[in-house]
């Protein structure tokens, strides 16, 4: 209804009376709760021997229960979407007991209004027993506080991270260790037949070797270095840069450029 921005504004009005209505129940049934029972204990003098009090009474359960409809059924949407299935699911119980009291009580004041009979009399044309109703209404009233207190109970999740499992830290062998220190004391003759500043001093080197510079790692070179770099960290986790490219023979933005790779 957005091109009619008026209509659109009375339906976030009656939005925001619904919601509204339902946050107030909490209260208005609190009172039903508290008037029932000290009338109970009082033997009647609350509710049954006082005229006023029975129909603020009866306005103020009215309004608490059946004005919440609309925002139970809302909040099974809502709940529903959200994955708080709980909350769901209590919602949908709730807004079937109220809608099921709802049109029995509209269907005995229909047939009372319609037939011009006594409230009595139009008990008798429905299928539903008095005290059955009583019944679920009272239990609709429980379940409105319970509902309203559930609103602001958060239902904590595991984050999707925890419930992937970790890869398992590689297990050191013996054969293993014998492994890497036979890769990491492998000759460099290609690497160094490759290299064109094999002579020169380290600062020059570093600073003139092409291949390593440029990133170029794609050919086999690349790849020794890689696994020379990995096996190295595997012993020594704790390696700086310089170490490493002291022990491997290489120059430090090389060994730089594989520790940012092959570290996890």
């Amino acid at each position: 209804m957005k091109q009619f921005p008026s209509i659109e504004k009375l339906d976030t009005g009656i939005l925001y009376t619904l919601e509204l209505a339902a946050s107030l129940s909490v209260l208005f049934l609190a009172f039903g709760l508290i008037a029932s029972m000290a009338n109970v204990l009082t033997k009647g003098s609350v509710l049954t021997d006082n005229l006023i009090m029975q129909r603020i009474w009866a306005w103020t359960q009215c309004i608490a229960i059946d004005a919440s409809v609309a925002g139970t059924i809302i909040r099974i949407c809502r709940y529903a979407a959200e994955g708080e299935n709980v909350k769901a699911l209590l919602y949908g119980l709730l807004s079937v007991l109220l809608l099921f009291t709802a049109a029995i009580v509209s269907n005995i004041e229909a047939i009372q209004q319609t037939l011009n009979v006594t409230l009595n009399t139009a008990y008798l044309h429905v299928f539903v027993p008095v005290e059955a109703l009583i019944w679920i209404r009272s239990i609709a009233i429980v379940l409105l506080i319970v509902a309203h207190a559930m609103r602001h109970v958060q239902i904590a999740k595991l984050p999707a991270e925890s419930n992937q499992q970790q890869p398992a830290p590689p297990i050191v062998t013996p054969e293993l260790v014998e492994t890497l220190r036979s890769l990491l004391t492998q000759t460099t003759v290609s690497e160094a037949a490759n290299s064109p500043t094999l002579f020169l001093p380290e600062g020059e080197q570093e600073a003139n070797t092409p291949q390593e510079a440029s990133g170029a790692g794609e050919g086999e070179q690349g790849t020794s270095n890689a696994q020379r770099v990995k096996a190295y960290l595997l012993l020594h986790p704790d390696a700086k840069v310089r170490e490493v490219a002291d022990a491997l023979s290489i120059s430090v933005s090389t060994a730089n450029k594989w520790m940012g790779r092959v570290k996890p």
